[in-house]
């Protein structure tokens, strides 16, 4: 999952001003771009606020896992 996390930022951070270039002048391209990477990064803070705590709750974490094999203290 952190690696899809990963990836889908390097493919905003191409993939954005590519669409954005796409127009008619420099200005109104530089505004789409600060518009659409805002608006990304709103998105994506609200996936890792909401969405990804909600993936991962059931899934014991690697620590969680390591302790497991681990004999109680006594």
């Amino acid at each position: 999952m952190q690696k899809a996390l990963l990836i889908s930022i390097l493919f905003a951070t191409v993939l954005i001003p590519l669409v954005a270039a796409r127009g008619g002048s420099v200005k109104s391209a530089v505004r789409r771009s600060a518009i659409a990477t805002s608006v990304f990064c709103v998105l994506y803070w609200l996936g890792l606020v909401f969405v990804y705590p909600a993936l991962s709750a059931g899934k014991p974490t690697h620590q969680q896992m390591e302790n497991q094999d681990q004999p109680p203290p006594q």
